[in-house]
């Protein structure tokens, strides 16, 4: 029986890879060979730019992770999470408990100006 080889049909393959198919990778090589190339025409060295797309492929922060693991975006995202949830979740209280909803509200905006005013101050 002959075993046949279907690495090709995976999206992320090295065979993919190299038909220029896939998560964009080949895509990237080739804008990073021929800016090298371009620019070292006359002294131009396939085995030091391939080494050289190694050391700079592995220096570059992928965009998307580094600003999904920034402090920044976490305390947008939880703020924009708590604004949707009160304007789902408040109305509804506001119209069974109108007097219990109003003094949440109050002492969670003092709480939150009372924080904010300590953590200004250390």
């Amino acid at each position: 029986m002959k075993m046949q080889d279907f690495d090709y049909l995976a999206p992320e393959s090295n065979a993919a890879w190299l038909d220029g198919r896939g998560d964009g990778r080949f895509d990237r090589y080739e804008q990073f060979y021929h800016s090298e190339r371009a620019q070292t025409a006359d002294r131009f060295d396939l085995e030091k730019v391939n080494e050289e797309y190694g050391d700079w492929s592995a220096a570059r922060l992928w965009r998307l992770l580094s600003t999904l693991s920034a402090p920044w975006f976490g305390r947008v995202a939880i703020a924009l999470f708590s604004l949707y949830m009160g304007c789902r979740l408040i109305p509804g209280f506001a119209k069974a408990m109108p007097e219990a909803t109003g003094v949440v509200l109050v002492v969670a905006f003092i709480g939150l100006r009372v924080f904010h005013r300590r953590r200004n101050r250390h």
